[in-house]
């Protein structure tokens, strides 16, 4: 009988130990950053498609590229200055447009964006136009309208240009960005705004306002050369599922969500550790400039830190995915947290370098990269159950 005690006392301590043993595992796998949850362990991600060049077509530029329900992709072609529908096997579907000037031709389509219901809308910047293709797989023009604005003298803030044209529900919002004053040097340029647009054109109310710093700008004649300080700070901009811009100033990791009506939810706020900028860092981002002045004004402005975050797309499932700096400047991969507002929980997964990835949708993320060649592709990754 004591026997059997000592054994079932070890046998317990052993059991007790290994949850002690676990528990600590736990703690060590999920740090806490403030009310957030950092999932050590990467989540998997598996690439199921890289396409560039094929019997049918290959890509001159990718400029932009947005996914159907149905996983057709739909990318924007800016050298062949036209649409191409892939399949979800990478084969072409179709072609949408071409260069012109009549409805449903380009001059210099900037973006593209399939919107609820699968419509396909395409900003042409330069004339200001905005045209819209039925869904596919059998897309075919539906409209097109040109937007007005209002234009005061060069080199104000009423004078500029229109970057893109999102679409939220059956509301339509543009980004709209100021042209650089004439001025020698380097300076803090005007913000960019999103303000909402009707559906006949016309530029109404400001729901967001961006912020932009570190930038150099020099006029030579006619011409104007700008130069962005790398490692700098700027507002990161997506839409989200529920019709709502998300941004974040990307010194700090803070998402919020801007609704039509100008009401603003803060969605995350996770406390970051500063990422240094190395030497290494900062002669490879410093050597290429060739104009002294602006090199030296560069070097002077050198943050000492890295952004808190570079890029941000929000998946069809409300979680957030944002790009985190590189530890290394030799990497050849780069982390990116997703974050989940519900759980408040981060995963963490690695791209390639050279990956921006565009969209996340019903699990897959999709992006532009190029090949070991240097030839634009379109990349797709599953995320792949845990065992």
């Amino acid at each position: 009988m004591p026997a059997f005690e000592a054994t079932s006392g070890f046998r317990l301590y052993l059991l007790l130990f290994g949850l002690l043993l676990v528990g600590c595992e736990d703690a060590r796998e999920a740090p806490r950053l403030g009310d957030w949850t950092l999932r050590t362990d990467p989540l998997p991600l598996r690439k199921t498609l890289q396409v560039s060049e094929t019997e049918n077509y290959f890509f001159g530029s990718i400029r932009d590229l947005d996914v159907t329900s149905a996983g057709r992709m739909v990318v924007l072609d800016g050298e062949a200055t036209h649409l191409k529908v892939l399949r979800p096997d990478g084969t072409l579907l179709d072609t949408l447009g071409r260069e012109g000037q009549a409805p449903g031709e380009f001059q210099f389509p900037a973006t593209v964006e399939v919107a609820r219901g699968d419509s396909v809308y395409v900003f042409d910047a330069e004339p200001d136009r905005l045209t819209v293709f039925t869904p596919p797989p059998a897309p075919a023009l539906a409209r097109s309208m040109t937007i007005t604005r209002e234009q005061g003298p060069r080199g104000t803030d009423a004078w500029g240009s229109l970057q893109t044209v999102r679409v939220l529900g059956d509301t339509l919002a543009t980004q709209f960005r100021p042209y650089y004053a004439r001025e020698e040097g380097y300076r803090q340029p005007a913000p960019a705004t999103w303000r909402l647009l009707s559906e006949t054109g016309v530029l109404g109310d400001t729901l967001l306002q961006e912020r932009r710093k570190h930038i150099s700008i020099s006029f030579e004649g006619q011409g104007v050369g700008i130069e962005s300080l790398p490692f700098d700070r700027s507002t990161q901009v997506a839409v989200g599922p529920d019709d709502r811009f998300y941004h974040g100033w990307t010194d700090s990791l803070q998402i919020q969500a801007t609704a039509l009506d100008g009401t603003t939810e803060v969605i995350a706020h996770v406390p970051t550790a500063p990422v240094p900028v190395t030497d290494a860092d900062r002669d490879s981002a410093l050597s290429p400039i060739e104009r002294t002045d602006i090199r030296q004004q560069f070097t002077d402005a050198f943050p000492q830190t890295k952004p808190a975050f570079t890029d941000l797309v929000v998946a069809n499932d409300g979680r957030l995915w944002v790009r985190r700096p590189a530890e290394d400047a030799t990497s050849d991969t780069v982390p990116w947290w997703i974050l989940d507002p519900e759980t408040q929980t981060i995963h963490q997964v690695r791209l390639p370098r050279d990956v921006a990835l565009a969209v996340v949708q019903d699990g897959k993320a999709y992006g532009k990269t190029t090949t070991e060649m240097g030839a634009p592709a379109v990349v797709r990754y599953r995320m792949e159950a845990k065992d």
